[in-house]
This record gives C-alpha cells, sequence and structure tokens, in this order.
C-alpha cells in the first residue's frame, strides 16, 4: 500500500543521513540506526533527517492518492464541536498519568528531585504546550492520518485497522537501537489507544488530544522527578506507561475512547 511503502522509505533516508554524516567524520559505518557515541553533528542531523523523512510522508500522501494537502488534513482536523474531543482527550490522558505519579508517590516509588538547572527547566516548561501539540499532531497525522486512513481506505476494518497501524506505531520507536525493547509493549497499547480513538470519531482530535496530553504530562514532569522502580511497575526512562499499571491504564483509556466516542 502507498502508506507503507512512505513510511518504509523514512529508515532508509535516516540510514542513508547517518552514513554520510559518518563518513564524513571518518567514521565506520552502522548498519543499524544507532547515535550511540556518535558525534553531536550525527546526532542532529539524524533527528533532523527523521523529522524531514516525517513530514515528508504528511505531504506526499495526499498528492499521491490525487487528494489537496490541506482538504485532506482539513477533513481529519474538521471544524465543528468534534474540536473539543482534543480537549476531552488531553485531559483523559492527563488524569490517568497524574493518577499513576501521585500513587507512586504516596509509595516511594516516585520522588521528587530538580535535576535540571533553572534555566533549562523553565526553557522546557515555556516550549512544553507547542512542544506537545507538535509532536502529536506530526505523529497523529503520519500514523492515524496517511496509515489508518489508508488501511481504511484500501478496505480494511476496523480492528484490523487498529491493529495494525497500533503495531506500525509501536515498531516505529524502535528503529533506532534502544537500551531497552521491552518497554515496546507499553507502546503497542498506547498505538492500540490512539488508533481506536481515529476508528471511533474518523478523525484526529481524540487522537491527536490524547496523545498531546502524555506528552505534557511526561515532559513537564521530567525535570522535576525520578522514578526509582522497579521497571514493570513506573516503566522505564521517560516512558511510565511501560509498566503493567501504564499498560492497564491504556487498556482502560481504550475502553472509554471506544463506549464513549464510537460512532458508525
Amino acid at each position: 500500500m502507498i502508506a507503507l511503502s512512505l513510511l518504509i522509505a523514512i529508515p532508509c533516508v535516516m540510514w542513508l543521513a547517518q552514513t554520510a554524516m559518518l563518513r564524513r567524520h571518518h567514521l565506520p559505518i552502522r548498519w543499524r540506526l544507532s547515535n550511540r557515541d556518535a558525534p553531536r553533528q550525527v546526532r542532529t542531523v539524524g533527528r533532523i533527517a527523521t523529522q524531514a523523512g516525517l513530514v515528508s510522508v504528511i505531504v506526499l500522501y495526499p498528492l499521491s492518492i490525487g487528494a489537496p494537502i490541506l482538504g485532506h488534513y482539513a477533513h481529519l482536523y474538521p471544524r465543528d464541536a468534534s474540536v473539543m474531543d482534543a480537549v476531552v482527550g488531553a485531559l483523559m490522558a492527563i488524569v490517568i498519568l497524574v493518577g499513576l505519579f501521585l500513587v507512586w508517590l504516596a509509595c516511594g516509588r516516585l520522588e521528587i528531585d530538580v535535576h535540571h538547572e533553572r534555566r533549562r527547566w523553565v526553557r522546557r516548561l515555556v516550549l512544553l504546550i507547542p512542544s506537545a501539540a507538535f509532536g502529536a499532531i506530526v505523529e497523529e497525522s503520519v500514523f492515524r492520518g496517511v496509515l489508518q486512513f489508508d488501511l481504511v481506505r484500501s478496505g480494511v476494518s476496523p480492528v484490523p485497522s487498529i491493529a495494525i497501524a497500533g503495531a506500525v506505531f509501536a515498531a516505529a520507536h524502535y528503529v533506532r537501537s534502544v537500551k531497552r525493547k521491552w518497554t515496546i509493549f507499553g507502546h503497542l497499547a498506547l498505538g492500540v489507544a490512539l488508533s481506536a480513538a481515529f476508528a471511533a470519531t474518523h478523525n484526529l482530535w481524540l487522537a491527536t488530544g490524547i496523545h498531546a496530553g502524555g506528552i505534557l504530562v511526561i515532559l513537564g514532569a521530567r525535570p522535576f522527578i525520578r522514578y526509582r522502580g522497579p521497571a514493570w511497575l513506573t516503566g522505564e526512562s521517560i516512558f511510565p506507561f511501560a509498566g503493567v499499571p501504564g499498560v492497564f491504564g491504556l487498556a482502560m483509556l481504550t475502553m472509554i475512547v471506544i463506549m464513549r466516542f464510537w460512532r458508525p
């Protein structure tokens, strides 16, 4: 399918950019996508290539199916009452995460610790809302507005489209070499929740709101907390949804989305 072909091209572009920068620094070629111990310029170009690939998919997909770019996304982000779904989605994600944090804090699994310098965390907070909105819009446009939309357009029924889009979304977070692979279960649960939101509402507002709300809380709390584990409980790194309670919370969120928002 068109969408899958475009998505597969992204890691190819990322690898070519990585290879070019490694050779420029007279370093050996890496067959895996990995920034580990790489010079800063290699990491920077890698991030640029990733974002450029995602934006290219967003632009090229509508053109490939003969639709106007703005018209395609205007259809997926309609100017009607469904805009409020984004607010509701964000609030649901925030409530779940804040609830998890409060329970972990009470149980000593989370520690308040301002471990970033003042200038850094102030800048992070100032940019928090635009960063969360931008990240959510880009990823939802790619994985729901392109991939899942293309699956439905090709005749795939809702349940398989949710499973496929959710799985590809999760796998995309492991294209680059990562320290821990078991966290993919959390990404799968998140991908299914977001894909269910798109299938339920037929637009991107709810999925984008859920996604943005999660980014908002996780990135906003990052400079001020430390996870004390164990990993199965609180997740790893900055992804608390990877733990068992987080996956359970996402499963509940998925059920709420289906029961509350499903539109035939």
